[in-house]
């Protein structure tokens, strides 16, 4: 009688030599930059390649005009990293919008990022010490933004530890988020200011409309359904990113532009 495959049971590593990192997290919307061997370079979003055409707040025009730079300075591979700035999310308090790579030990700073290229600020390296670890994320707290120095509405930490990331965010009455902006006045702010026009994608409304023949058919009472599910479409593709308050406002200040939009293009 055969005996069966023995599996022995797994060493129990010493938890003193885990290595922990805690970064700042970026409110931003999550984006790639992936360089081939041969020299190829795409932009991507947290779910798809992205193009100009059918862009995610500019991220595609930027690597595409950023090319060159990228590749002397990133090298093959995939870049992930936090796509922030105006008119995403909070802003980070950034003055242009910036990629923020999240993999800091990547880039050493003997050799400079592009423009409007940075990492995730480090506010903690080292053993898996809760106190230690709640400290920095106590400071980020208190003290604000160390991306931006200033800005008092950092949207929390993230903690990575054996190859796994875990975030805290801080609720809104733990930092200024409410203090120096009353919730009402940043919505009309947003409302008010948002850039939307690069939302106005022709093969997005090409596409949506391609997926049921009734749109063209009943237009224009099918107009407030083709521009629910563009919308729709946007909020899935993490376009539209935010609060349940901030993605309100994004969609009142988007509203009126799209369905312009929509009826320039359906011409019956």
């Amino acid at each position: 009688m055969s005996l069966p495959e023995f599996k022995p049971f797994s060493d129990i590593k010493r938890i003193g030599k885990l290595e922990v990192n805690v970064t700042q997290k970026i409110h931003g919307t999550n984006a790639q930059v992936y360089i081939t061997d041969d020299g190829q370079v795409y932009a991507g979003s947290r779910t798809r390649w992205l193009s100009i055409e059918n862009d995610n707040y500019g991220f595609a025009k930027f690597v595409e005009e950023n090319k060159e730079a990228l590749l002397a300075c990133l090298g093959p591979g995939h870049h992930f990293g936090e796509w922030a700035g105006p008119g995403i999310n909070s802003g980070e308090g950034l003055p242009r919008k910036t990629l923020v790579l999240f993999d800091f030990w990547k880039y050493p700073a003997e050799r400079p990022l592009p423009a409007d290229v940075c990492v995730v600020p480090l506010l903690y390296r080292g053993s898996l010490d809760s106190v230690k670890i709640n400290a920095a994320i106590e400071d980020l707290k208190l003290k604000g933004s160390v991306l931006v120095p200033g800005f008092m509405r950092p949207e929390g930490a993230v903690i990575s530890v054996g190859g796994a990331r875990y975030k805290h965010v801080f609720e809104p009455e733990e930092t200024a988020w409410k203090k120096g902006e009353g919730q009402k006045e940043k919505i009309r702010k947003l409302q008010n200011e948002v850039d939307v026009d690069y939302l106005l994608q022709p093969i997005r409304l090409e596409k949506l409309l391609s997926r049921d023949e009734s749109y063209l058919r009943k237009y224009p009472d099918s107009l407030p359904r083709i521009v629910s599910y563009y919308v729709a479409d946007l909020i899935k593709e993490d376009q539209i990113t935010g609060t349940e308050a901030e993605v309100k406002a994004f969609k009142k200040a988007l509203g009126p532009k799209l369905f312009a939009f929509v009826k320039s293009k359906i011409k019956l």
